[in-house]
């Protein structure tokens, strides 16, 4: 699937650890392999030298800070008793066994949620919906957003298209190596606009656009094109992380310091940040990773459940791996279920969950349907307590077995790891079913995009449990964060150099076909929002499209391009529950602009209230579409009390634009009206402050308002059906 697996197969293929040497009932799972892979037998002399400088980035679960100081631990942040916390390598064996230490948690780093098999893009719904209420444009939140590939020069990032003011006010770049004097466990971060902009772009900027184009979508003002974000004068915290394309920037011997644990200081940079300012702050995160074990087993977790609050809105995308038939299920009392296997590649990782015991069955057919071997491993096996590494010769091939096992302390279910892995992409070496066999279990096998499950009916019939879904990334698939899945409402665009280009693998109005969806593997309903994630024109980085990355596609994509300062920048299609996640948090913006102390609950139960529903025919909230697809106007006057008015339109006017300046409201029709148009003004409490009727004889009306106090008011305005709706208004 990833740069990971490559590591996980290497990390099985060591020599394990004694148990006297580190106890394993206390660590994750991928700092488990990370243990194999450094320590061996913890009697190599080579090996141990080897681990001295070396550090690796973990929560610790712990109230002695003692500890942490006599194993050479550096504390980067603590949240009552979780740390997150550079480990020695040299000493992590020893600190797992302190009886004071109750759990050390690291997982890898993610990768982006962008859709790459349908890149495009287009102008988002919700650009249209913003432009509709300035009274609400993010001004006094802060919007973090942590990714990749951050052009800081790019003309969306100032506040309008004078260029007057610059708006990223922070930004870290993990990845950097000028780290002289920084007081971060990786790179260093740069204050203010002289400092940022001195940057050009991230670290990584020239090998990736992903950051450019979330940002973009979240906070940019869109500079002197129609493509501007939801939250267009809020304040930008950035944060660019390192995600499993980097490694080419990591120096091997700091590639421990970017783990999940990294990822949380960057979250907490962010609302830190905000904090320092007394602004709220909503922050974006469109990457992700296949989970390990369940929420409650997980530090990253329980740590982003400490870190959010009033103020603090953490919202993550949901994960593209809908594409692909990714679960399958054997239900208690049923003996055996399974699916085939489905990799072009020589390695491919699958997860089993279980609450008790089972065996795990190999079957191996050619392509007459004919078995050609069969093979079982015993979840029982003891060996599974570190790794349990086996052969299957397919003729003269050789497939090699790796399987691990993690209890949770937390449930009665049981993880177990599984690699498989060949000299020849693996479907070239026969057709194989991975089954669960025993009734007296409940078994569940999860799979990838890039790692599938198959039905071959033509094959063997039997094996057939496999479907889609149950496919949530991390950190989405944990409680705190908002987890937002994506919806398509434009299947086609026009590139700059006039190419039409059309998709016809998506429901208009409907998910986008490749959106995860849950439940997550903690069994939690998941996404629990959808937001335009298909189609989305946004800002592209220019030192990406210099740079060697680039090719025909990019270039094909790109909807404008554009000239400033000698560089050339682009509005480019991208798609995908990374183009939704940072509209739901643009969104939230807003809200939080509305109200400040908003916490995580509040938002669930306006969108509960305020969300549409793409599909009647079914209930919400469900495991496609959370509570459905998000409202910035609806959720505004929820948030605002305006809801109650009576007589007020809970949606805007589509054939008109209403502003107000200079005690003056402005009616901007789209075409003049030949019939008579009533417009009333709301205070928020309900209180009618003033009305008239009129008939425009043009499509520019003024309008002179009464004094009234400074504040926001609502506007209904009826007429026709295109012009009937209600509009807030700021004076």
């Amino acid at each position: 699937m990833r740069q990971y697996w490559t590591f996980l197969f290497w990390c099985m293929a060591v020599v394990t650890v004694s148990a006297q040497a580190v106890d394993y009932g206390k660590i994750s799972p991928w700092l488990r392999l990370a243990v194999e892979a450094e320590y061996g037998n913890g009697h190599n002399s080579h090996r141990a030298a080897s681990l001295q400088g070396r550090d690796i980035m973990a929560f610790i679960q712990t109230e002695d800070d003692e500890v942490l100081e006599q194993h050479g631990c550096r504390t980067y942040a603590k949240l009552d008793d979780i740390v997150i916390a550079a480990i020695p390598l040299s000493q992590l064996a020893a600190l797992s066994r302190q009886a004071t230490v109750k759990r050390i948690e690291a997982s890898q780093t993610c990768h982006t949620t962008m859709d790459t098999v349908p890149k495009v893009v287009n102008v988002l719904p919700a650009y249209s919906m913003t432009e509709q209420h300035p009274a609400f444009t993010g001004k006094g939140v802060v919007v973090g957003v942590m990714d990749v590939g951050f052009d800081l020069t790019h003309p969306t990032f100032y506040n309008d298209k004078t260029l007057s003011q610059y708006r990223i006010k922070a930004f870290w770049d993990q990845l950097s190596q000028d780290t002289i004097g920084s007081s971060f466990p990786v790179g260093r971060d740069f204050i203010g606009q002289e400092a940022i902009l001195a940057q050009g772009c991230a670290t990584d900027g020239r090998k990736q656009s992903h950051g450019t184009h979330t940002a973009g979508i979240a906070a940019g003002s869109g500079y002197d094109s129609p493509y501007r974000g939801i939250a267009f004068e809020s304040d930008i915290c950035l944060v660019a992380n390192a995600v499993t394309e980097d490694t080419v920037y990591i120096n091997p011997k700091d590639y421990y310091k970017y783990t999940s644990a990294t990822d949380a200081l960057g979250f907490k940079y962010l609302f830190d940040y905000a904090d320092s300012q007394g602004k709220p702050c909503v922050a974006s995160f469109s990457e992700g990773y296949s989970p390990y074990l369940d929420e409650e087993d997980s530090l990253f977790s329980a740590f982003l459940d400490k870190l959010s609050g009033p103020g603090h809105i953490l919202v993550v995308s949901a994960g593209n791996e809908n594409q692909a038939l990714t679960y399958a299920e054997k239900p208690q009392g049923v003996e055996k279920a399974g699916a085939f296997l489905s990799t072009y590649k020589k390695s491919a990782g699958y997860r089993l969950k279980s609450n008790g015991p089972f065996t795990i069955g190999f079957y191996v057919y050619n392509s007459s349907g004919q078995q050609l071997l069969s093979h079982s491993i015993s979840s029982a096996d003891e060996r599974l307590d570190s790794v349990l590494n086996d052969s299957l010769y397919i003729g003269n091939e050789l497939c090699v077995i790796s399987i691990t096992r993690y209890p949770s302390k937390f449930t009665d279910d049981t993880f177990y790891l599984l690699r498989l892995s060949a000299k020849r992409n693996l479907n070239e070496i026969g057709y194989m079913a991975l089954t669960a066999e025993g009734a007296e279990s409940h078994v569940e096998i999860y799979g990838s995009s890039s790692n599938p499950l198959r039905v071959r009916t033509d094959i063997d019939p039997q094996w057939n449990a496999a479907i889609s879904g149950h496919n949530i990334f991390a950190p989405a698939c944990f409680k705190t964060p908002i987890c937002v899945g994506a919806t398509t409402w434009r299947t086609s665009f026009t590139n700059y150099q006039g190419s039409r280009i059309i998709s016809s693998n998506q429901n208009y109005g409907k998910r986008m076909t490749e959106s995860s969806t849950g439940p997550a593997i903690n069994g939690l309903m998941k996404p629990e929002v959808t937001a335009p994630g298909y189609n989305v024109i946004s800002s592209y980085s220019s030192y990406y499209l210099e740079g060697d990355n680039a090719d025909a596609w990019d270039y094909y994509s790109s909807v404008k391009q554009f000239k400033h300062n000698g560089r050339t920048y682009s509005w480019t299609a991208l798609s995908g529950t990374s183009m939704a996640c940072p509209v739901v948090a643009g969104t939230i913006a807003l809200w939080l602009q509305a109200k400040p102390t908003l916490t995580r609950e509040e938002i669930i139960d306006v969108f509960r209230r305020t969300c549409s529903h793409p599909e009647e025919d079914i209930t919400y909230p469900n495991n496609d579409y959370g509570y459905g697809e998000i409202d910035a106007y609806r959720g505004l006057l929820d948030i605002l009390g305006a809801s109650s008015i009576e007589g007020l339109s809970m949606h805007q006017p589509s054939g008109v634009r209403i502003t107000a300046a200079n005690r003056q409201l402005q009616l901007s029709f789209a075409q003049t009206p030949n019939t008579e148009v009533n417009i009333r003004v709301y205070s928020l409490s309900g209180t009618l402050k003033y009305q008239t009727r009129l008939i425009p004889t043009t499509s520019e009306v003024s309008v002179s308002l009464p004094i009234m106090s400074d504040g926001v008011y609502a506007v209904q305005i009826s007429g026709s059906e295109r012009l009937t709706g209600s509009q807030l208004i700021r004076l």
